[in-house]
């Protein structure tokens, strides 16, 4: 049960398109399962293989290599076309709702709004709520199934390797947690600085000629710089927060693949 009212609204768009979603989540699927079949196969090119010194095994593991990553390649590049063609009509369904609500309302609210507000609306943010339902929705979906199947191929292969590796998680989902929720904060503000400087032009052009007749360029000029210093200081500041939410959970994961390689290691070298 989806308990916020925004998002409720916005996958209502998405339902309308679930049949022609159907074939993208199954090719994702399709996709991800050969992906997982890869580390299986290196496994057994190493141990059986090249280890054992049977070269026709070695030919035939190489060619399944082959085969899958091309399959896979092919499952991914039909899911990528299939979910653009249903995006593209998602998004279109919720500017052509925004356009028919915006000609319901009254001279009033075009009085008080600025005309590039709405531009940036109908642009930009319903493409950012186009992408958050649908993309993330089937990005949620791929992830999982890809976690599932991966750590049950960890567990599968070494059980006391994929103990090793979780020593990093704990800390790494709480980075994770606590840049991703401040970095929320800093996208909505760059989106309400860009929106700033899409108003800006598109009122400054449009009476472009009083400007002109009033000698006020070098003015407009400096409102635009401060404008975009504005928009400046809050992409830095969104930056700033996108290495660190995703950047610092990727260095404290790498103590994890640190662990398992002096864990396996030790195995190795006191079982040899």
């Amino acid at each position: 049960m989806i308990r916020d009212p925004h998002l409720r609204r916005a996958l209502a768009y998405v339902r309308p398109y679930a049949g022609a979603l159907l074939p993208v989540v199954l090719l994702s699927t399709a996709g991800t399962a050969l992906g997982l079949a890869l580390p299986y196969l290196s496994k057994a090119m190493i141990d059986d293989a090249i280890l054992g010194g049977d070269f026709p095994l070695l030919l035939r593991i190489v060619g399944l290599f082959i085969g899958i990553t091309l399959l896979g390649f092919v499952a991914n590049v039909a899911s990528g076309m299939r979910y653009t063609r249903v995006s593209a009509g998602i998004l279109f369904d919720m500017r052509l709702a925004l356009y028919r609500h915006l000609q319901r309302l009254s001279p009033r609210f075009y009085a008080r709004t600025p005309f590039g507000d709405i531009v940036s609306r109908i642009n930009s943010d319903i493409g950012e709520i186009q992408r958050v339902t649908a993309d993330a929705a089937l990005g949620l979906f791929g992830n999982v199934l890809f976690l599932i199947g991966t750590v049950g191929m960890l567990v599968y292969l070494d059980a006391r390797l994929f103990l090793a590796g979780l020593v990093a998680l704990p800390p790494s989902l709480w980075a994770l947690v606590r840049y991703r929720r401040r970095l929320e904060g800093r996208v909505r503000h760059l989106r309400e600085r860009s929106a700033d400087i899409g108003s800006f032009l598109i009122e400054t052009l449009q009476g472009v000629r009083t400007v002109v007749a009033s000698n006020a360029q070098e003015r407009e000029a400096a409102r635009f710089g401060r404008h975009n210093d504005r928009f400046v200081g809050a992409l830095l500041s969104m930056r700033r927060y996108t290495y660190l939410a995703g950047g610092l959970p990727g260095v404290l994961l790498q103590t994890g693949t640190a662990a398992v390689f002096l864990y396996g290691g030790y195995r190795v070298i006191t079982e040899a």
